[in-house]
């Protein structure tokens, strides 16, 4: 039996979007899911943010300006905008799937 050799992890260019994505996420200790939730996008897209696959869009770095002006400005704001301890990846369902 042969081991498929795992892809090596990317890591975001320094002073790239990406790599302030990733450092945001780690400052406010919130892990893929988290992040997702708390910049509102799907959790793969942070988890290609995070690992450099992809580049975020200039609306993210606005979007983490702004984050970052009210975490300064107003702590207490800015921490009702943090996502719980247990969210959970929300499913997409299908046509045939009842509620």
């Amino acid at each position: 039996m042969t081991e498929t050799p795992l892809k090596p992890l990317k890591i975001p260019l320094a002073g790239s979007l990406a790599e302030r994505v990733r450092h945001t996420l780690e400052r406010l200790h919130l892990d893929d899911t988290r992040g997702a939730e708390y910049l509102g996008v799907p959790v793969f897209t942070v988890r290609k943010w995070i690992t450099g696959e992809r580049e975020p869009g200039a609306a993210v770095a606005r979007l983490l300006d702004v984050l970052g002006m009210v975490e300064a400005m107003a702590p207490a704001l800015h921490g009702s905008f943090m996502p719980s301890e247990s969210v959970q990846v929300k499913k997409s369902r299908t046509k045939k799937e009842k509620p």
